[in-house]
């Protein structure tokens, strides 16, 4: 990285730093949120290993790490959950009252929508102020998902879930979007997801976010870039994706009778040969292994069809390593956990965001808090001395 970050800062043009496409290799800023640690090995959240924390932490201790960079004792936690519950079931009624009007469609545009509508709630309260930017943080992390469920239920099941400040986070935000009561191990599986999604570096979401925030614009219009940059099948939409492949596999089996485990290396052999893409594998960062694949894993197990789940999942890692030395990475193993829990697909990257808005909020406040406009300089490629001439001069041969 280093070795390559040196040729990047060596190639420059008229005095300006010329910096590959995609800023790929390129170092924007320094964080002490999350990163990849001086190994290469572990992507670290505030000093612990993703994987250690996604498999350990309650969302809540998560957040209070994310936010004040440290585990939080036991009455800072007690405090946290006490304004996170509060601010789940306080989503301004308002706010239902246009969702109620929106349209069918991905219901990512519900969370963009709705989050921009509590900026504008919210606005004479807003202030740049620390213990301010931590007290909309704690809103919008509480608030979003309920924005999300609230969304997808009215428009595709005609029906507003209302959250319970009573029950835990996690626990609460499933039962919004299942419609049902989840059991304890389901609801500590979907918790372990949101901490294992709340952060990875200055991806394309966090950096959106980030520029957004280094304009002074407010937390909630960032928070509104960062779920449309995630919507992006590029950046989110792996996991929903990798499912769909999952049930194709899963269909095209039973039709040739051959068992789901075996049937997907003939499937993945099959789409390798037309060059294309198997999603749920590859990554940045994990290069041949991601372990929070093994978060996910332990969970997996524990729920419905565990054990043929996992043989499906590990059939397909082993042939994808043999063919390209790509990893599964944490998507391809969510994919499968959201399916046991019963979660509609199209509600899977917004799951991602409910995990991520941790990260997002965090972010912005570093940035804030430390700040400078976020203005690359463009290399313009284009005509020069035209000359304006008038409409009926135009086009003329």
């Amino acid at each position: 990285m280093n070795n390559q970050l040196s040729k990047v800062e060596c190639k420059t043009e008229n005095g300006y730093i010329v910096v590959p496409k995609g800023l790929v290799n390129v170092i924007v800023d320094k964080t002490e949120i999350s990163g990849v640690d001086p190994k290469g090995e572990h992507t670290i959240y505030r000093g612990y290993t993703i994987d250690d924390i996604g498999a350990n932490a309650s969302f809540y201790e998560a957040t209070y790490l994310f936010l004040k960079g440290r585990l939080p004792c036991e009455d800072e936690l007690r405090e946290l959950k006490k304004k996170i519950d509060y601010w789940r079931g306080r989503v301004p009624e308002k706010v239902f009252d246009a969702l109620r009007y929106a349209p069918k469609t991905h219901p990512m545009f519900y969370g963009s929508y709705g989050v921009a509508l509590l900026g504008q709630y919210y606005a004479p309260e807003w202030s740049f102020d620390l213990d301010s930017l931590y007290e909309h943080a704690i809103r919008v992390i509480a608030q979003l998902p309920v924005i999300f469920a609230a969304g997808w239920n009215l428009a595709y099941n005609g029906y507003l879930p209302r959250p319970d400040p009573g029950l835990d986070h996690a626990y609460d935000v499933l039962k919004m979007i299942i419609g049902r009561e989840p059991s304890k191990i389901e609801a500590r599986a979907f918790e372990s997801t949101l901490v294992l999604y709340m952060d990875h570096g200055f991806n394309a979401s966090t950096f959106t976010v980030r520029v957004i925030a280094s304009t002074l614009s407010d937390l909630y219009s960032a928070v509104a870039g960062g779920i449309s940059a995630l919507k992006g099948p590029l950046h989110g939409g792996a996991n929903e994706k990798a499912m769909e492949m999952l049930l194709e596999v899963r269909e095209k089996a039973e039709k040739a009778g051959k068992p789901m485990e075996d049937y997907i290396e003939e499937y993945i052999l099959d789409k390798l040969s037309r060059k294309e893409k198997i999603m749920g594998f590859g990554h940045r960062v994990y290069k041949v292994h991601d372990p929070r694949t093994d978060v996910a894993a332990r969970f997996i197990a524990q729920l419905e069809d565990g054990d043929f789940w996992l043989r499906v999942l590990k059939r397909a890692e082993e042939v994808m390593w043999r063919e390209k030395r790509l990893p599964a990475n944490i998507d391809f193993y969510t994919a499968v956990l959201y399916y046991q829990l019963g979660i509609p697909i199209p509600m899977y990257t917004p799951i991602f965001a409910m995990g991520r808005v941790v990260g997002w909020s965090s972010h912005y406040i570093e940035q804030v808090s430390d700040n400078k406009i976020i203005r690359p300089t463009e290399k313009y490629v284009g005509p020069t001395g035209l000359k304006y001439k008038p409409l009926e001069e135009r086009c003329k041969a």
